[in-house]
């Protein structure tokens, strides 16, 4: 398995990471980084919800994504979802009761969400 850098998205509390390979670009901090104020404000709200330990109940505002954890260790990938600026993502991994944000992009068909994923696996994962 890749060394990774876990960072903590809130201070004093390691429960949402942001997650990438030594040596590699935080893709999650990036795209966060990136939004503009209003999408950086409603994805911090998910967050904190995260953090705190309440259900974003709806799939509007967050999905399951039905796709095998590779390494049959019990992770899942969830969908962060903001309908602002064309629509954006944030991919999180949740394992062990923490959640880690792997990366951010435009919003994709549906065809496309398995792939984005198997890109959060892998980011999370290092294989």
């Amino acid at each position: 398995m890749t060394e990774h850098n876990v960072t903590p998205v809130f201070d004093g509390n390691d429960t949402v990471n942001t997650i990438c390979a030594h040596g590699d670009k935080d893709e999650a901090d990036e795209f966060l980084r990136t939004l503009n104020a209003a999408s950086k404000a409603k994805f911090q709200r998910y967050l904190e919800y995260l953090r705190d330990g309440h259900r974003i109940k709806s799939p509007e505002n967050m999905r399951h994504i039905n796709v095998a954890d590779p390494m049959n260790k019990g992770a899942e990938v969830h969908e962060l979802k903001v309908h602002r600026d064309g629509g954006l993502r944030l991919y999180i991994v949740r394992y062990g009761g923490r959640w880690y944000a792997t990366h951010g992009t435009k919003k994709v068909k549906d065809s496309a969400v398995p792939r984005e994923a198997q890109k959060a696996f892998h980011i999370f994962w290092g294989e």
